[in-house]
């Protein structure tokens, strides 16, 4: 806890005021005294002690340090309960409830194996008090009283122990159940993500990783470039050599054009290193930030190439057409789309296996001219 709490401090505060309290009535009633001199230098070394543990809690401190704190308070809770226990005079009837209290201090916020210890250190302070006051010229008389109510403080701790550990466990099961929870989110997420047959991105993940570069070159200035490919006569080739065939010719295209695009043409270098998508059936999609349309030309050249160079199988020649767009300003996904998908159909009507443009745009205080070289415009 890196900041101050209350809820760090207040059940030490709560302990020493109470027991105090108690143990002045006690004092005064003369059943369990402490002379003044020892009380005076008892309650300076609680409160010093305390004082500097609760530097620990100011603004700034490191986190992670209150299971630590707790710990630390309640062990000197007990250790000023053991120093009362051996300079009072008396039946001691408050030392058993004392160490009790003294470990609870630290019951909700320190581990279970801290806890044990707290717990094995005040059934120690509290047998050491006893031999100590037995030494120290005690009644014999009210030893077994001592005895039982040091067993009786013991007995609480191993409760105390018992029910420490079975709260641990339920954790370590929550935590393995919340663990397992996340991995099956990620699973589901990653499947969403993805085609199932090409392994390309889906179809929702593409059109919202539309809008995120859409958003971000609107922001930013810088736009992005897509391109629109559709197998050549993949219907034919499906219905002549069946669905596998198709499935197949699906799969290994998206391999090629994977492999085609360039490191630098993703979404998201750091999860994925290529963008592309299936839109549906035998058409797909690569986005490509920060791609001007003459990048954009050359990816698609590249897929292109990369499908006709090598036929699948032994024996099937596949083809792809493709047609490119780049974002204008203002521009909605739905017509960035529109001209992309013209120009792919533009480039099936002028004879398939061609990559044809969406027509550029000039700015309007930009004479108009020529469209850039090397590329094939559909208007």
């Amino acid at each position: 806890m890196p900041a101050w709490s209350w809820a760090s401090v207040l059940p030490t505060v709560g302990f020493y005021l109470a027991w105090s309290g108690l143990a002045l009535l006690s004092h005064f009633a003369e059943r369990t005294t402490l002379a003044p001199t020892a009380a005076a230098l008892l309650l300076g070394a609680i409160l010093v002690t305390n004082v500097l543990l609760a530097f620990l809690h100011l603004p700034g401190a490191r986190a992670g340090l209150d299971g630590i704190v707790a710990t630390a308070q309640a062990g000197l809770a007990i250790a000023w309960t053991t120093v009362y226990a051996v300079l009072a005079e008396g039946p001691g009837e408050l030392v058993p409830a004392m160490y009790l209290t003294a470990v609870l201090i630290a019951f909700t916020r320190t581990s279970a194996e801290r806890l044990r210890q707290l717990a094995l250190a005040a059934s120690g302070g509290y047998a050491m008090s006893v031999i100590v006051r037995l030494l120290a010229g005690g009644s014999v008389a009210g030893l077994w009283g001592e005895l039982l109510q040091c067993a009786g403080v013991i007995g609480m701790l191993v409760v105390l122990d018992r029910r420490a550990r079975h709260s641990e466990a339920e954790q370590q099961d929550l935590a393995t159940h919340v663990n397992r929870l996340q991995q099956e989110v990620r699973r589901v997420t990653r499947s969403a993500e993805r085609d199932h047959l090409t392994k390309s991105f889906s179809r929702q993940y593409i059109m919202e990783a539309l809008l995120r570069e859409k958003a971000r070159a609107d922001r930013t200035g810088r736009g992005f470039s897509i391109c629109i490919f559709d197998l050549d006569r993949f219907k034919d080739l499906n219905d002549a050599n069946g669905h596998v065939v198709g499935d197949r010719v699906l799969t290994v295209f998206a391999e090629r054009a994977r492999r085609a695009l360039r490191t630098m043409d993703s979404i998201n270098p750091t999860r994925y290193r290529r963008a592309l998508g299936r839109l549906g059936g035998e058409e797909f999609i690569a986005v490509l930030p920060a791609t001007d349309i003459a990048g954009a030309l050359r990816s698609a050249e590249r897929v292109r190439e990369a499908v006709a160079s090598h036929p699948v199988g032994s024996e099937l020649q596949v083809t792809v057409s493709a047609g490119v767009a780049e974002y204008r300003p203002g521009e909605s996904i739905p017509d960035l789309l529109t001209r992309a998908d013209q120009a792919m159909y533009a480039a099936k009507r002028s004879g398939r296996n061609r990559v044809r443009v969406s027509a550029v745009r000039q700015p309007k205080d930009e004479p108009k001219g020529p469209p850039k070289p090397n590329l094939r415009v559909v208007r």
